[in-house]
């Protein structure tokens, strides 16, 4: 008897392909056949899935929050280096890369798009509990600041984060692994120990 395919399985496969063809082509030259190509499957498997590229684009979108949030929750910090850890989600591999390119496709729809911007908040909601959690665990471990506000705390990682990500995509070869983890310590130990704002 042939093995049926489970349906989340099979949108996830084609995320991730999407993830892929919009990470070298860019989203405005990403057509649903090359997807389906990339995901071994026919573009009317995709459509069958999905309603358009721009459903394709909000599945790859959420499956990079999917991956990030998924790499938040193992992430370790080793011998009190928290850039180290967060180092993991930066643009330093390939992966990481096309992570980003699929973010900052979905922030270039989201500027007009009253519905993506809702979608985005809560991507950004979960990212933040997450981080939130972490930092509350900093501060019991003597990693951060015991009194500073953790969600504070939090949106200012992120921040730093953002902006770091950003340049590390459009400028790779000028930030390698090793200038972004030394530029993440740089920027994230202050404001990690940095006493709370009176």
């Amino acid at each position: 008897m042939p093995k049926i395919a489970d349906h989340s399985d099979r949108m996830r496969a084609i995320a991730s392909a999407a993830i892929g063809v919009i990470g070298e082509a860019g989203i405005h030259n990403t057509r649903l056949r090359d997807v389906a190509r990339a995901a071994d499957v026919t573009t009317g498997a995709v459509t069958h899935y999905f309603d358009g590229k721009d459903a394709v684009l909000e599945a790859a979108l959420a499956e990079v929050v999917r991956r990030l949030i998924e790499a938040q929750r193992s992430a370790r910090v080793v011998d009190g280096d928290v850039a180290g850890a967060v180092a993991a989600f930066m643009p330093n591999t390939e992966e990481r890369r096309r992570d980003w390119k699929v973010w900052f496709a979905f922030w270039g729809r989201a500027i007009s798009d009253a519905r993506l911007r809702r979608q985005h908040r809560a991507y950004y909601a979960a990212i933040l509990a997450n981080l939130t959690d972490s930092i509350r665990a900093f501060q019991r471990s003597g990693l951060a600041h015991p009194a500073a506000d953790p969600a504070l705390l939090a949106d200012a990682v992120v921040a730093a984060v953002d902006g770091l990500g950003i340049r590390a995509s459009l400028e790779p070869d000028e930030w390698p692994p090793e200038r972004q983890r030394k530029t993440l310590r740089a920027m994230l130990e202050p404001i990690l120990r940095a006493p709370p704002p009176i």
